[in-house]
């Protein structure tokens, strides 16, 4: 799916940084991406906004950055998004994810730093983390993103799927929780927004998963 990254650019120093990371993020879930941002300088604008509207129209989607409302031509770009009947997308389409990723990552590092004696809980546990992460890079990038939860979970055996209610998810707000106050120590005040769109997130895949965790108790 080739994407076109849409904000603001005009009047923001760092643009360059903020299209960028959204960027590689998006490269990293397997998307094609279209950044304006790193056009070379010397053109007028609208001959900018000639080739932004026309590489638009060759995307499947636009991903909204935060501050999009905020500017004229990516205002102009989501109409025209919007006319070519192009996918909308913003942060909330990468929230499961970004989800799933941390909560991979945070588990891995923390089942490292247990003491060196193997188990068979630990070793599972890692396993599932880490087909986690690569059940994220196969996401079919058409679908919902709880489409996709679920189409995860579904791929997992019988013990791996109590091991994501039980383990995986269950005490993944605590680990999130920990991250915050380390961003918080830092004021990342970006970090801090990221990681509590996940902890309300993780919060919300523990309720949703509790119907399966019922399903399991019954098989």
């Amino acid at each position: 799916m080739k994407v076109y990254i849409s904000g603001k650019i005009t009047g923001d120093e760092n643009y360059k940084t903020k299209f960028s990371k959204i960027e590689e993020e998006l490269l990293s879930y397997g998307y094609t991406v279209f950044n304006p941002a790193v056009l070379p300088a010397g053109f007028d604008y609208e001959d900018y906004m000639d080739i932004d509207l026309l590489t638009l129209s060759r995307c499947d989607a636009i991903f909204l950055l935060k501050d999009w409302e905020s500017s004229p031509g990516a205002r102009r770009e989501l109409e025209e998004a919007k006319a070519l009947g192009l996918q909308i997308m913003n942060e909330d389409n990468l929230r499961i994810r970004r989800t799933l990723k941390q909560i991979s990552l945070d588990t891995i590092e923390l089942l490292e730093k247990q003491p060196e004696e193997e188990s068979d809980w630990k070793e599972g546990l890692m396993a599932l983390s880490k087909k986690v992460l690569e059940e994220i890079q196969r996401y079919d990038l058409s679908l919902d993103e709880f489409i996709n939860l679920e189409l995860i979970y579904e791929n997992l055996d019988d013990a791996s799927k109590k091991m994501f209610i039980n383990d995986f998810l269950s005490d993944s707000d605590k680990m999130i929780e920990y991250d915050l106050i380390e961003k918080l120590e830092k004021n990342d005040q970006e970090g801090i927004l990221r990681l509590s769109q996940i902890y309300e997130t993780a919060m919300e895949l523990m309720l949703r998963m509790d119907a399966r965790k019922a399903e399991l108790k019954s098989a």
